[in-house]
This record gives structure tokens, sequence and C-alpha cells, in this order.
């Protein structure tokens, strides 16, 4: 083996540091990316190339740098691997096609993992979602109908396809609107403490589910604006 190292610097010319400096720029191009797959292969590469250096330049391999690079490799090839995974492509049901669509960026394992969380419900009757200046326990999406929100004793529509609950989710505190739904009305619930469990555990999961939140809050915003010229305010 000794006779093949040596064969190894013999035959390679140039400099030994270029390996550590290949090794460095692989690492800072990975780091300045956002595709968190392309930055894993980078510093997979990156890591491999410190191995070969660790074994072949010093007097003996460093063996503890050594181990401890294969450790930084196998743990990159597992999060490679459940990266891969999550892009993997499913079926998604018909009536989960709307939320899906709206949640830009989303990987469609994640938005398993979204939907596993939570509860689909049609209303057998007139339901109520958030009661006014009352911390609500679930959020809710409107899959199939309209909600009825009630502020200051004034009323406005949620049409479907909208979030509700979604200012105290993200703010904290109380409802600030009663959201009555109709008979027949579908929508989702999520549990917040479970959500804010699965969001937390995934990052790109909660930049597209805060992100789609957040337009639905400036939508929400510009049509308050809008009742308000006509003398009829709300928001919930």
């Amino acid at each position: 083996m000794e006779i093949v190292i040596e064969a190894i610097k013999t035959s390679f010319s140039l400099d030994s540091s270029l390996l550590v400096h290949l090794a460095t720029l692989g690492y800072i191009f990975g780091f300045l990316l956002k595709n968190q797959l392309i930055l894993r292969l980078l510093v997979l590469g990156s890591t491999f190339l410190y191995i070969a250096y660790y074994y072949i330049y010093p007097t003996q391999p460093l063996w503890a740098a050594i181990m401890g690079s294969m450790l930084i490799v196998l743990a990159n090839i597992i999060g490679t691997l459940s990266i891969l995974y999550d892009q993997l492509p499913i079926k998604i049901e018909p009536k989960y096609m709307p939320i899906y669509q709206s949640l830009q960026g989303i990987r469609p394992r994640e938005f398993r993992r979204l939907m596993k969380a939570a509860e689909y419900q049609t209303t057998d009757g007139n339901f109520t979602l958030t009661h006014e200046n009352e911390a609500p326990t679930h959020l809710y999406y409107l899959e199939q109908g309209i909600g009825i929100a009630k502020k200051n004793g004034r009323s406005f529509t949620i049409p479907e396809g909208r979030f509700v609950g979604e200012i105290s989710f993200i703010l904290g505190g109380n409802a600030t609107a009663t959201v009555d739904i109709p008979k027949g009305t579908t929508f989702l619930s999520w549990e917040k403490t479970i959500l804010n469990k699965l969001l937390g555990k995934y990052p790109n999961l909660q930049r597209s589910f805060e992100a789609r939140i957040a337009r639905d809050m400036a939508s929400k915003l510009a049509s308050s604006e809008s009742i308000e010229v006509d003398n009829s305010v709300g928001l919930n």
C-alpha cells in the first residue's frame, strides 16, 4: 500500500494543497446555493477530497480525521436520500389539489405529512370555527364552502380556499372575529401544537406554509380596506 501511495504522490505533480483548495471551494460554493440537493452533493465531493488528502499526503494517514470525515459522509448521504425520497412523485387526491398547488415550493411527501396531521370534515349543520376574542385551538382551511365572519357587529364573507384563524396562529393571541360555516361545508383543521411541531421539523414545509398564510392575510387586509370604504369592516 505504501508503494501505491508513493506512486500517487510522484505522479501527482501539482502541489498537494490543491486537494484542500478544491475541497474548500466545494464547501463555499455549496453553502452559497439554496438548492439543498446540490449543496449536499458538493459537500459530499469536498469531503472525499479531504479524506484523500488525509490518507495520501501526511507521513502517516490521519485516521482520526478520516473517520470523522467518513461520519460526515454517512450523515450527508442519509440527508441526501431523505431529500430525494421527499421529491418522489406521489398520488394526491383531487380534493387536496387546490391547497397543494397553492403551497409553492412544497415537496410531495412534505404535503402528505401536512395532510396526515389534518382532519378533513364536512359539517352536518351550522358550525363555529373561531370566536372573537377567544384563542382558537386549531387552524382551519375552507376546502369547499364559505365562512361568515363577524367582527364588532359587522359581517363579511370568507371564500373557499382560505385559511381561518391564521392571524392567531402566526401572531398568537385571540381570534379577531367569529367565523361560522353553514351545513355542508368541507374544511381541514390542524391542532395548533401538533402543526407547530411538524413545521418546526421540516423548514421547507414551514416556509411554504407560512408564505401561503401570508398571502391569505394580505388578501384579507386588502378586502377589509375595501369593506371599510363601504362602511363594513372585518378581519379574521
